[in-house]
């Protein structure tokens, strides 16, 4: 039994950094209706910017947190770049258009990272002092899990808080429902798709700043997590938040229990998930949206 529990738990962390980087996805196609292919490079990136900042080494706490605070940022002034850029001109457009625009903004991004970082992949050791476990009677947990855990309390938190308590989170969902509506009132449209698209790529780049211990950094980020975080997206509900906490620990947990029970399935749990929910909620598994549509 405590195999198990440990295995849930473990789960439950693996699921935290999914989240993140889904929601920021979510946020963009539920204000936006935008599906980013190229938000799994802003994942990458996050992971290539942290281990640049530290150079691999191992660090404290508090310095990891403002690298990976650091490489957000990065990444949001780079996604307020690409909606000026690329997408700026395509909304309202067939949903095609946008899709084929950020999946050739992908290969690009990929492209540049390679030429940045090279194809030699890095590594980024673990936070010090959070290397081993804790242990809660007859059960082990990962130290670097549980503040995956307490991340992503505060940031679901945080987004719940935003999107429906906040004049701004009621602004940005103005702008999902009804854009011209919007517009009529006096809603600064352009500069909440601006900062919408910044805040979907920096919640990507923290994600993949956390998980920068866990994985072999590389350009092959990029598409496994653009297919993670689409998976999400469609288990969850397109542009559902709480759809997309839901989706990203049932993944995380399935994984989980699949290297720990059934290893043979390890590799398949993602597109398993996937197939069952097409097949008895091809809706996803919420329907409330980020416009509350």
């Amino acid at each position: 039994m405590s195999d198990l529990i440990s295995a849930i738990i473990s789960g439950i962390a693996q699921g935290v950094p999914l989240f993140i980087v889904a929601s920021g996805l979510t946020l963009i196609f539920g204000v936006l209706r935008i599906l980013n292919f190229a938000h799994g490079a802003f994942f990458m990136l996050g992971a290539f910017v942290l281990t640049t900042l530290l150079s691999g080494q191992s660090v404290n706490l508090p310095v990891f947190l403002l690298a990976a605070v650091a490489a957000a940022g990065a990444l949001a002034l780079l996604g307020a770049a690409a909606d000026t850029v690329v997408f700026r001109k395509l909304y309202g457009t067939d949903h095609m258009i946008p899709l084929l625009a950020s999946y050739a903004l992908l290969v690009t991004l990929d492209g540049l990272a390679l030429m940045i970082w090279g194809n030699r992949p890095r590594s980024q050791a673990s936070v010090e002092g959070l290397g081993g476990s804790v242990r809660i009677g007859d059960i082990r947990i990962a130290s670097y899990d549980l503040l995956l855990l307490v991340i992503g309390i505060v940031i679901g938190v945080a987004l719940f808080f935003v999107l429906q308590k906040t004049q701004m989170g009621k602004t940005v969902r103005a702008v999902s429902i009804d854009e011209q509506m919007a517009r009529a009132l006096g809603v600064p449209a352009r500069k909440v798709q601006v900062g919408v698209f910044a805040v979907g790529a920096a919640l990507a780049g923290l994600s993949g700043a956390l998980m920068a211990p866990l994985v072999s950094v590389d350009v092959g980020l990029a598409p496994t997590f653009a297919i993670q975080s689409f998976a999400i997206v469609i288990i969850g509900g397109l542009g559902s938040i709480g759809g997309a906490l839901t989706a990203a620990l049932i993944l995380g947990i399935a994984d989980s229990l699949a290297v720990n029970f059934a290893p043979g399935l390890s590799g398949f749990s993602l597109y398993i998930a996937v197939a069952l929910v097409l097949l008895l909620r091809p809706q996803g598994l919420a329907k409330k949206r980020v416009g509350g549509h």
